[in-house]
């Protein structure tokens, strides 16, 4: 049978200059007969010497145009076709070998895509005077091949000595006006642009290289303008004597070109010794009087002002720093003061020879919320058979007209005692918060005749063995309103089957025509119980407020059947 040569075919080929490409992923095959190739033969016609060309990995390089490279089946993959160094168009060739036959050369275009430029460009730009900026942060690049920038370069038509200027960490520094600077596309982070040295404006350019072709020159102005100088202002403060503040609460900055304080200073002029003062937490400490204190903007929470331990005025400063200038001290006033506290104590009646602790009368309130730490007493009564003030602190009764100073923890230890006669007086009071003495308060204390407090139980009558707690028919009242604090109880009922008193305090029953007495805590744990006969008796009750002894109240106690 007649062998069928092979068929081998590459499409027309469109590729990107200089680019790569391996002539397998092109190549199609085919064999009526079912026979592999053995052989392939290339064919270049392009002559130009931009033109593409065909090259093998097995040795032999780049193909001559117009001549055969003949390589083994089994070195196929070696073989590539670059694409030219410029866009053009050329006609290249390929044929296989099945090991009988040579099949038909089959021709296919490779053309070579023009390059497009790289664009790199850099919008106007205003800096301050003095300024520094990356270029990274101002270079914008793109390309229509998708193609990374490899190189630029930079030109500078500012001829001034006070113009901007680029700048290369490279090791060149600055660039003169009107060269070119060119630089590898990986150090552009070490290109700089520096503002004048006074304000002014000019052109400079740039442009980028893609490997291929230096795109075109994008120009841009350059503009120096004047800085504008930060304000930092503190309005004026009042604070508590010896009070913290942190002074980044009170601070305000400002800054017309929007620049962020990158420094600080503070300026106390209060040579007082008990006036306020700026403090460092950054290890300085205290600023010493007409002395400046310079801070990072970043340690401004470490900077307070403290309260001075007396109360008045002084004037502070502050100023920031933009990182290009400083601006113009701002002045505020700090005034230290402090609400004095106040105790007090209303009039007050005691009984003759009464004891009351202060504590119990005296009332203390501060505006600043400071509490008290001492207190002093005055008793302005003389006479012998006056009121006075005593102290448990172990000097006992105050003279009269003297200050008795005491500590606020010992403020329970201080007695106010009625007179051993009936009489009024006044007597003073007032607090001193860690700061300052309160204005003394008056009050007059009147030493009144007690009256006893009134006990009563109305008749009663109960049945034959009944029970009643006494409390249920017990009433008491006091003039004064003193509480009673104990009770007595009296039985006349003498008979064998009458009615009694019983205690469930641990006494039970108790004997007829004697007294007994009782804390007025205790006196629901007191009954009275009827005879074990119907018969009437007399019983009675009294109370004690703390001083006296009221009257015997009596009552009928009468058992019914």
């Amino acid at each position: 049978m007649a062998n069928t040569p092979p068929v081998v075919t590459i499409n027309d080929q469109s590729v990107r200059i200089l680019a790569w490409n391996q002539i397998t992923n092109w190549l199609t095959y085919l064999d009526a007969n079912g026979n592999p190739a053995v052989k392939y033969q290339f064919w270049d016609s392009g002559t130009g010497a931009d033109s593409g060309f065909i090259w093998s990995d097995a040795g032999t390089g780049q193909l001559a145009a117009n001549t055969t490279l003949e390589i083994d089946a089994a070195d196929l993959s070696k073989i590539w076709v670059r694409g030219g160094a410029a866009g053009g168009a050329e006609t290249m060739w390929v044929r296989a070998f099945d090991g009988t036959d040579w099949g038909n050369w089959d021709s296919f275009t490779l053309t070579t895509i023009p390059n497009n430029k790289p664009v790199a460009s850099i919008g106007d730009h205003t800096v301050h005077i003095g300024e520094w900026s990356n270029a990274t942060n101002w270079v914008s690049y793109s390309d229509a091949d998708g193609e990374a920038a490899t190189k630029y370069q930079f030109w500078d038509s500012g001829t001034s000595a006070t113009s901007g200027y680029i700048w290369s960490d490279l090791g060149s520094g600055q660039l003169a006006a009107n060269t070119v600077m060119d630089v590898n596309a990986s150090d552009l982070s070490k290109i700089w642009f520096r503002g004048g040295s006074a304000d002014g404006a000019e052109t400079m350019w740039v442009r980028a290289f893609d490997g291929h072709e230096w795109g075109n020159w994008d120009s841009f102005t350059l503009t120096t303008q004047p800085n504008n100088r930060p304000v930092a202002t503190i309005a004026d403060h009042t604070v508590h004597v010896d009070s913290w503040a942190k002074i980044s609460t009170w601070l305000s900055y400002s800054d017309a070109d929007g620049e962020a304080a990158t420094k600080y200073q503070f300026w106390d002029g209060g040579a007082g010794a008990g006036s306020g003062y700026i403090w460092s937490d950054a290890g300085t400490g205290q600023l010493a009087p007409n002395t400046t204190l310079d801070v990072a903007a970043a340690d401004i929470d470490k900077i307070w002002v403290h309260g001075g331990s007396v109360t008045g005025s002084e004037t502070m400063w502050v100023r920031a720093f933009d990182g290009h200038d400083w601006g113009n001290w701002d002045s505020f006033t700090l005034t230290t003061q402090n609400n004095t506290p106040v105790a007090t104590i209303a009039d007050h009646s005691v009984h003759l020879n009464q004891w009351v602790r202060a504590s119990n009368w005296l009332s203390y309130s501060d505006a600043d919320g400071d509490a008290a730490t001492q207190y002093q007493f005055w008793d302005g009564g003389s006479g012998a058979t006056s009121g006075f003030i005593w102290s448990d602190l172990g000097t006992g009764q105050q003279p009269a007209n003297s200050t008795l100073t005491v500590a606020a923890s010992d403020l329970s230890q201080i007695w106010y005692h009625g007179g051993s006669a009936t009489g009024s007086e006044t007597m003073w009071v007032r607090a001193y918060d860690g700061h300052q003495w309160g204005n003394w308060d008056s009050f007059n204390f009147t030493t009144v005749t007690n009256t006893p407090p009134v006990a009563a139980i109305a008749d009663q009558s109960v049945h034959v063995n009944d029970w009643t707690r006494v409390t249920n028919w017990l009433s008491t009242s006091d003039a004064e309103g003193d509480a009673v604090t104990r009770y007595q109880f009296f039985d006349g009922g003498t008979a064998g089957t009458s009615g009694y008193y019983w205690s469930d305090l641990g006494t039970g029953q108790q004997p007829a025509s004697t007294t007994f007495e009782v804390a007025a805590s205790d006196v629901s744990q007191i009954w009275v119980r009827g005879g074990s006969v119907p018969g009437s008796e007399t019983m009675w009750v009294r109370a004690f407020d703390g001083l006296d002894w009221g009257s015997w109240d009596s009552y009928t106690l009468t058992t019914t059947a």
